[in-house]
């Protein structure tokens, strides 16, 4: 089942000169396929990452994300189905260093509109996963590196996302925490989760099932689609 089914996609920012940032993309995910996007600054992927992340509409093109047409979607429907469908993991952890580790992740569940009878045992479970649960009680500001993109990995996928995006989530770690977050986006490409990451570390490029290079904007000829 494809995940995400991205077609012709372009997008033109209007500066003075315009912009040409995607020129004619097509890319398709499945389910349980972990994808990295490699390319040089400035090739396209950061703003292709935010068309798949419903951060940003194509100018011309189609984006179906499980099955949905996302043209046309206003800002309260994209929130929506970013919400249910994706998860987010960046170079910087963005943790909230004056919160516990169980708040960072409780939180993206009072924000996904999760029932409350349900959240403490999701965090609870989320954070033995990633081997967080014995610092559930922890600041933020407290964790080490390697913890506080843990938590990340935790907060992206305790709402059971169809669809994780992440944005260079190794380039800031040494070998033993890069290859424990690889393990976790295992964990989720096992589950069935589509996994696209944006990197240039060779750690990372080589662990995904495939490699898809972005240059100018477009996918380098060759390049499986």
């Amino acid at each position: 089942m494809s995940v995400v089914e991205v077609r012709d996609v372009r997008r033109t920012y209007p500066t003075s000169p315009p912009v040409h940032a995607l020129l004619g993309v097509d890319l398709t995910v499945a389910a349980g396929e972990r994808t990295a996007i490699l390319g040089q600054s400035g090739s396209g992927k950061s703003t292709l990452l935010n068309v798949l992340g419903l951060l940003d509409e194509p100018t011309s093109g189609t984006y179906r994300l499980l099955g949905e047409d996302t043209a046309g979607y206003d800002g309260a429907a994209r929130d929506r189905l970013r919400s249910r469908a994706l998860g987010f993991v960046f170079q910087e952890s963005h943790v909230l260093g004056h919160r516990t580790v169980a708040e960072n992740v409780l939180l993206k569940l009072v924000a996904a509109a999760v029932p409350r009878s349900e959240r403490a045992p999701l965090v609870a479970d989320v954070l033995h996963r990633v081997g967080l649960d014995h610092r559930a009680d922890a600041l933020g500001r407290l964790l080490s590196g390697g913890e506080k993109q843990r938590l990340a990995v935790a907060r992206a996928v305790v709402t059971q996302p169809r669809l994780l995006l992440a944005d260079e989530p190794t380039g800031n770690l040494d070998d033993g925490n890069a290859a424990t977050v690889l393990d976790l986006f295992d964990e989720q490409a096992r589950a069935g989760v589509a996994v696209v990451v944006i990197t240039h570390d060779p750690r990372t490029a080589s662990w995904a099932d495939r490699t898809v290079r972005l240059v100018d904007g477009r996918i380098e000829p060759g390049v499986e689609a």
